[in-house]
């Protein structure tokens, strides 16, 4: 670590920090606690300094240019002169020079969610800088966005791009990944030997030999059991970052892959496909039509299957036993009316999916079928179980405590569809929350109570089988 330090008037100043270059809710603050926790790496909650290294530069940019007639737009940054990246290397380092010396570490990094936009000017100031590049799948990062926002995008980045696309807060954080991933790969890509690959998914599911492997870059002592030491180290607290962390106890892959439920129709050709294209280059699952149709939650990894846990088994079954319960509870009078209230229903399949957050699921396979009509041209249905392989043309996943909290009336079947905890893959309708498939599984497992009225027609036209 000596060869990242030299010598000044005050404490002593570090020559090669380190700066994570990321999206916003892609793990930073983690990978921060990870560093904070090196005994020679000391790593604050974000203070924006590479845009204060910008400031000072166009600052120096423009009084050394004043009057030289170059007709240069104030906007477009010049290369820094050597004399100019030491003025403002200088500012900075005594700056994180008396940081440095409080916290009695040798090597300061900076986690702020804009430095990736001053990447090539750090170099410039920084020439021994180390830079770890992380990334997270997108659609995973989406999720955590609006999770952090339930109220309206704001704050992480997203303003400018929640104004390109107003309503839609799956592209407009969709474009912000978008936008800082490309800008970040381009980074890697014209500097390999001062960057370090870190995906999420690999911090979470193998942190000690991720950090290992940081430490390794840095040129940094390893520090065996850091992932769990970073939950017992104090941290500073006042400033930017993720908040939920401070109520965590370990890293835990339990976040990852929750983008299956974001909606992949919201997220228009024009951007998936780029989007695809960067997911490619990091080695992730692209984004298909097919996306929420997963029953479990998925490895945004290619190549990678979920991960299987040990737990939640019991919890899995309890909601899958009172589905069924609830289903065998059904009376020929509530079947009647659902085959003539949904005619669209009779002889199809709906599949109902418990799903585990330990990766697993159960699928209850249903079978609206048709028997002997009614003289009034009613459709008398039954209901049974389906073994093998029909095919639903519907299915509703959720984990278990949704089904749970649905069945015993805590939760409202349309508020866990919005809130992304239950989910609807409809072949024949999906471009409506209330299928007819819905509306028939609601009621049947006791979710509806109020009857929808049809057009007398409607009431009068045989049911259809398709």
């Amino acid at each position: 670590m000596s060869a990242s330090l030299r010598p000044g008037s005050g404490p002593e100043t570090c020559e090669s920090p380190v700066f994570i270059l990321t999206a916003s809710r892609s793990g930073s603050t983690l990978l921060r606690f990870i560093l904070d926790s090196h005994p020679d790496l000391a790593c604050p909650p974000e203070t924006s300094i590479a845009s204060v290294c910008a400031g000072l530069a166009r600052t120096w940019d423009i009084l050394d240019s004043a009057g030289s007639g170059s007709g240069r737009p104030v906007h477009e940054l010049a290369p820094l002169p050597p004399h100019a990246a030491v003025a403002v290397r200088e500012a900075i380092d005594r700056v994180y020079g008396h940081y440095l010396e409080r916290r009695g570490k040798r090597r300061w990094c900076d986690k702020s969610l804009d430095s990736f936009q001053f990447a090539d000017l750090i170099t410039q100031v920084y020439p021994e800088a180390k830079f770890i590049c992380l990334y997270r799948h997108c659609m995973d990062v989406i999720a955590s966005g609006v999770e952090v926002c339930p109220w309206g995008l704001h704050r992480f980045g997203f303003d400018p791009f929640v104004a390109q696309y107003p309503g839609n807060s799956v592209a407009a954080i969709g474009s912000y990944w978008l936008s800082v991933c490309q800008a970040v790969l381009a980074f890697e890509e014209k500097n390999p030997d001062l960057c370090h690959r870190v995906r999420y998914e690999d911090l979470v599911t193998a942190p000690e030999e991720t950090a290992a492997a940081i430490f390794s870059f840095l040129g940094a002592d390893q520090v065996p059991g850091i992932a769990e030491e970073c939950f017992r180290t104090p941290h500073e607290g006042e400033g930017p970052g993720d908040e939920k962390i401070w109520f965590t106890t370990g890293v835990t892959p339990g976040s990852m892959g929750r983008g299956v439920s974001v909606p992949v129709g919201a997220l228009m050709p024009p951007i998936r496909q780029p989007i695809n294209d960067a997911l490619e280059k990091l080695g992730y699952r692209p984004v298909g039509d097919d996306w929420n149709g997963a029953p479990d939650r998925i490895d945004p990894r290619a190549g990678h299957e979920a991960p299987v846990g040990a737990q939640g088994h019991e919890e899995l079954e309890a909601a899958v036993a009172a589905i069924r319960d609830r289903m065998a509870a059904c009376s020929d009078v509530e079947l009647h009316e659902v085959g003539r209230r949904w005619p669209a229903v009779v002889g199809s399949t709906v599949a109902l999916v418990v799903q585990s957050p330990y990766g697993y699921h159960q699928e209850l396979r249903l079978r609206f079928a048709t028997v002997v009509p009614a003289v009034n041209g009613d459709c008398q249905v039954h209901m049974a179980q389906v073994e093998g392989n029909a095919a639903p043309v519907a299915k509703i996943i959720a984990d278990p405590g949704t089904w749970l909290s649905l069945l015993n009336g805590g939760a409202n079947f349309v508020s866990e569809l919005t809130a992304g905890r239950l989910r609807c893959v409809n072949k024949r309708d999906g471009h409506r929350i209330r299928s007819d498939e819905v509306h028939a599984v609601a009621t049947l497992l006791g979710m509806a109570r109020i009857p929808m009225a049809r057009n007398p027609r409607a009431e009068r036209e045989p049911a259809s089988t398709t």
